[in-house]
């Protein structure tokens, strides 16, 4: 019984990762997308110096929200960032 709940523990586990994944790779295309909307660059001026350091940045934070248990808004900030406009992506940020 211990190792059948350690699989299913682990399986959402990886899930978690996966979907978070997936809401890092959908923050960088909006916030690339924002960057050209306000004909802006990669650097200190956005807070990221290019896409690498960005994605660096958004995995913590989904790491955050797995250990505090709140994968499951990864999900809902992807469908933001994929479809929502750069208004809804600040906003998805924002800590509540």
């Amino acid at each position: 019984m211990i190792i059948v709940l350690s699989l299913l523990l682990a399986a959402c586990a990886d899930t978690d990762v996966v979907v978070c994944s997936a809401m890092c790779d959908a923050a960088l295309d909006r916030f690339e997308a924002c960057l050209d909307e306000g004909g802006q660059d990669w650097g200190a001026s956005v807070g990221y110096e290019n896409p690498t350091d960005y994605t660096n940045a958004c995995e913590t934070f989904a790491w955050e929200l797995r250990e505090l248990d709140q994968a499951d808004s990864c999900a809902a900030r992807r469908a933001t960032f994929e479809d929502g406009t750069c208004d809804d992506y600040y906003d998805a940020w924002e800590v509540r």
